[in-house]
């Protein structure tokens, strides 16, 4: 069996589509002495070539390549006129991946690389799987859906929304079943020591600052403000973001990193006390998971504003939004949790309820079931 992989331009379509990989990849049955034991499934993933997604795929041991990937910016940009010669270079490029490959399905989680090869799948009849992950259906996702076989998503009130099929065959496709949003199964097992990596200590708890595998400029403002005082009574790692790590601030109990490696991720994770985030549903998945107290701000003026609806209404995160978000509301959020531990136990306990812990098992066998052909 051959699944090709498809997400980019940030980490949030990749970790997701990750997730899903592992899982088949544990599920699959091995070969025999004439495979040398390998798993009889073949992955192949396809991204940008400048975004995080090589970083985060190839330590995984799965293929990667890249194709030109037309973003279609929502306000003036002069880089809107390029995009449909470079929509069209992705297109012929993605056919030829499929050529070569000879894929038995295409799952992916949105994300601007996904639609040519999307297309390109479709000319080729190969089975197409996409995962929803933001409450707001994605543009990526909404020109896919028309030729998707199978629809997925994070939310329940979303799948409500989509449609999969065009023209008389939307009565045939199947509706876009809830599933949650997958997490990768070693985010439970790290198989790194965070207290080693970072060399932090017992006397402090730890924050764990988090921007997205691109960072995000508006957090890093934000704490550069107040990191002064915050490291007197936190321990904190940063994650800044490739060639964001620009704060220029030094002390034993700040510790900016890039991008976290994985291994390092999922283990300072699982020991961080409060977790400081961006609202992107891959975070929000792990974070419920984990059962993590949180605040989330999401990014301004982009579909993250509507996940923060959702754990507005479930209690479940401390949310900042575009308003609330400055230096003297966050230092008042982080020191009011850290005082107030009922609140910090309800928040933990309601993000942990936010959605559906089998989502990768349970996408893992869509997928499979689409390259079967049953």
């Amino acid at each position: 069996m051959k699944i090709l992989l498809a997400g980019g331009g940030s980490g949030g379509p990749v970790t997701p589509v990750l997730a899903v990989a592992l899982k088949i990849r544990e599920l699959s049955p091995k070969g025999g002495s004439a495979s040398g034991g390998k798993p009889k499934t073949e992955f192949l993933f396809v991204g940008t070539k400048r975004g995080p997604d090589r970083q985060l795929v190839e330590p995984l041991g799965i293929p990667f390549v890249s194709i030109p990937a037309a973003r279609w910016r929502r306000f003036f940009s002069i880089k809107n006129i390029f995009a449909p010669i470079v929509l069209t270079a992705g297109f012929f490029r993605s056919l030829a991946i499929i050529k070569k490959f000879k894929p038995d399905v295409l799952f992916a989680a949105g994300s601007f690389v996904s639609v040519p090869l999307a297309w390109a799948a479709r000319i080729r009849h190969v089975p197409i799987v996409i995962h929803q992950q933001d409450a707001r259906i994605g543009l990526a996702n909404k020109l896919i859906a028309p030729f998707a076989d199978q629809i997925s998503t994070a939310f329940e009130k979303t799948s409500k929304e989509f449609y999969s099929g065009s023209g008389f065959e939307q009565k045939m496709k199947p509706a876009a079943v809830w599933v949650g949003n997958p997490v990768r199964p070693d985010l439970f097992h790290p198989a790194s020591d965070a207290k080693h990596f970072f060399k932090l200590h017992e006397d402090l708890p730890i924050l764990l600052v988090l921007g997205g595998a691109t960072g995000a400029v508006q957090i890093n403002q934000l704490l550069g403000t107040i990191l002064p005082d915050l490291v007197k009574a936190h321990q904190v790692i940063h994650q800044t973001g490739t060639g964001k790590n620009k704060l220029g601030f030094t002390d034993r109990n700040y510790h900016p990193i890039e991008l976290i490696p994985f291994p390092e991720y999922s283990a300072i994770l699982k020991m961080a006390h409060l977790v400081l985030a961006r609202a992107g549903l891959s975070t929000i998945a792990e974070l419920s998971a984990l059962g993590k107290p949180a605040i989330i701000i999401p990014m301004p003026y982009t579909h993250q504003e509507d996940n923060k609806i959702l754990e507005e209404e479930a209690h479940a995160a401390a949310v900042l939004n575009r308003t609330e978000a400055t230096a003297e509301n966050l230092t008042r959020v982080i020191n009011s949790l850290k005082f107030n531990q009922k609140r910090t136990e309800m928040l933990s306990k309601n993000i942990s309820e936010l959605m559906p812990k089998n989502a990768a098992e349970v996408l893992a066998k869509i997928v499979t079931k689409q390259a079967d052909g049953k």
